[in-house]
């Protein structure tokens, strides 16, 4: 069997032909899971031109791209609105295979209310939560509100009607995006950890040299908030105590933030690095001290797993899965600086507690290995298969 994979995850078209993720978490290495339970694949998704050099590791060629008319926004998307629809009922219409909607954003949607009209039964991957992304200080737009509203019942209008549902988290999402109780639905988050018995856990170094800060995010969007770990960077540094922050990931953002570093002479204890392979993500987390992910939104953070798999202390926001693997105590509200640099200090100041927390997340972490992971998943598409 074959299978439609829709996603509102961008990838680009460089001038030799070849289509590049946006994300590298959607390059090769995501689509062999799916590779290994159907025949082929087609990816419907946006697709970018792009004129800038791509590191090889977001190389998509073990699937087929279809790609969907490119738009950048919530009114570039509304403009291109039938433009758009008419291209996905086209895929959806030419063949009967198996159908995947990956979140409900605007595509998501789209083909959920494609395959309604025409009965076309589809599963659905729930990695995300609009309520969290449109919320108020989240972002500016006189519309926030109403996108706020019509995104959150759109993903529970497409998760309800879904033949088979898969969560990445194991409680938030399924609260407020019920599948009907009729129908198939498991939970597993979107990681790729591999077992590692043999690693210690983390302590402090001296205070001689930088506590490395790191954090990890796509820069297309502000949703993984740069601008307040720059800010919470320059808090700290004010109070005299030393730390730098490294940031993995690229996008349309970066030049403004390493631009907002540099006007808070910040310079030298920022790195935007941009993308680089998994095995030199692995390498920084391990070379770092506390992971920061200050999102706006999330689903179950896949670079949180990976910090807390190499026995990283990890702060980050109460929402969408964060909370389901931090502690209570290591939790802050979005867009809080003051509370984020508070459990910083905490950790630096607090040898035992950072060695503990340490010796936790490992032990936590081996709930997401890979292994124990892949059988959920076989059972949901066994499940996508049977639909």
């Amino acid at each position: 069997m074959d299978l439609y994979f829709i996603t509102d995850a961008r990838f680009h078209k460089a001038s030799n032909g070849k289509y590049y993720a946006g994300e590298m978490s959607f390059s090769n290495s995501l689509w062999y899971r799916y590779l290994n339970e159907f025949n082929k694949v087609y990816v419907i998704a946006r697709v970018f031109d792009s004129l800038d050099e791509i590191p090889d590791e977001h190389l998509v060629d073990n699937v087929e791209i279809l790609p969907i008319q490119s738009f950048d926004n919530a009114f570039e998307f509304l403009k291109r609105k039938a433009i758009v629809r008419k291209q996905i009922d086209n895929y959806l219409s030419n063949s009967n295979k198996a159908v995947i909607i990956r979140g409900a954003g605007a595509l998501g949607f789209l083909a959920s209310q494609i395959c309604m009209k025409r009965d076309i039964p589809y599963a659905i991957e729930v990695i995300g939560d609009p309520y969290d992304a449109f919320a108020p200080g989240v972002i500016k737009h006189p519309l926030r509100a109403l996108f706020r509203y019509l995104f959150v019942n759109h993903q529970k209008k497409a998760v309800y009607n879904a033949s088979a549902v898969l969560y990445v988290t194991k409680y938030a999402l399924q609260k407020r995006y019920p599948a009907n109780k009729h129908v198939f639905s498991t939970f597993a988050s979107d990681v790729f950890i591999e077992s590692n018995n043999n690693l210690n856990h983390k302590e402090l170094h001296d205070e001689s040299l930088p506590y490395q800060l790191i954090s990890i995010g796509a820069l297309e969007q502000l949703y993984k908030s740069p601008d307040i770990a720059i800010k919470c960077i320059k808090q700290l540094t004010e109070k005299g105590i030393n730390v730098e922050l490294t940031w993995l990931g690229k996008g349309m953002h970066i030049d403004n933030m390493r631009q907002m570093a540099k006007s808070l002479n910040l310079e030298d204890k920022v790195h935007f690095v941009g993308s680089v392979s998994s095995k030199r993500v692995n390498e920084y987390l391990k070379n770092s001290d506390i992971f920061l992910l200050l999102s706006k939104t999330e689903g179950l953070p896949r670079a949180m797993v990976e910090a807390m798999s190499v026995g990283l202390p990890c702060i980050g926001t109460n929402v969408g899965g964060i909370p389901e693997l931090v502690n209570a105590d290591f939790l802050v509200s979005v867009n809080d600086i003051n509370a984020t640099c508070e459990r910083i200090e905490y950790l630096i100041n607090n040898p035992s507690k950072y060695a503990q927390i340490s010796k936790n997340n490992i032990e936590n972490s081996k709930e997401y290995y890979f292994d124990n992971l892949e059988k959920k998943r076989k059972a949901f598409f066994d499940a996508v298969k049977k639909i």
